[in-house]
C-alpha cells in the first residue's frame, strides 16, 4: 500500500481494510521517511514499512517475512522508529508489565524470529506464541509486532557496535 493514493490516503485505506478484514497483512511501500507517517501507518495496522527504493528482491523478502509472521522494515526506517522510542522513555514502564515468558517471546520477535521459530526455540507451539503475542500487544497498547518490537528495543541499552557507529 502506498501512502498517497489517488483520492485517498493509503493510511486511511489501511485502517479501513484492517477494520473490515483484520487478518489482512499490509506493508506500506512508499517514498516517505517521515517518522509521523511511519507511526500513522503502523497505528492504522500496517505490519511493515518498506521504502520504494528497495530492490525487487527486498520487496519479495518483505512479503515472505510478513507471511512468516515478521514485520519488515528497511534498516533506516527501523532505526528511526527505535530512535523515536528512545526519545520517549514511556515504553520502559510498559514492558515491565510483561511476564518473563512474554519478555522472552518479545525479545525473539524483536530479533525477527517468526512464530514458528520462537515456538521451536522455546519448545511451545506457534499457536501458544500467537496467544502470548496477543497478550503482549494488549499490555503494551500496540496493534502489531512492529510496534511491540520497537517498544522492546527502546528499553534495551545500545550495543557496543551501535554506540561506536553513533560516535563515528
Amino acid at each position: 500500500m502506498d501512502i498517497h493514493l489517488p483520492g485517498e490516503s493509503g493510511i486511511a485505506c489501511t485502517a479501513r481494510l484492517r477494520e473490515k478484514m483484520p487478518n489482512t497483512q499490509v506493508i506500506m511501500l512508499t517514498v516517505y521517511k517521515d517518522i509521523q507517517m511511519i507511526f500513522q501507518a503502523l497505528k492504522a495496522g500496517a505490519c511493515g514499512y518498506v521504502l520504494k527504493r528497495a530492490t525487487d528482491t527486498e520487496i519479495l523478502e518483505a512479503i515472505a517475512e510478513v507471511r512468516a509472521g515478521g514485520a519488515p522494515m528497511t534498516s533506516q526506517v527501523a532505526r528511526m522508529v527505535v530512535r523515536s522510542f528512545l526519545e520517549d522513555s514511556s515504553g520502559h514502564s510498559e514492558t515491565g508489565k510483561l511476564s518473563p515468558r512474554e519478555m522472552e517471546i518479545l525479545a525473539l520477535a524483536a530479533k525477527g524470529s517468526s512464530n514458528k521459530e520462537i515456538g521451536s526455540q522455546l519448545h511451545i507451539s506457534s499457536g501458544t506464541v500467537r496467544i502470548h503475542l496477543s497478550h503482549i500487544y494488549e499490555k503494551l497498547h500496540v496493534r502489531c509486532r512492529t510496534e511491540a518490537a520497537a517498544k522492546y528495543l527502546s528499553t534495551q541499552p545500545p550495543s557496543r557496535r551501535e554506540v561506536s557507529a553513533i560516535h563515528s
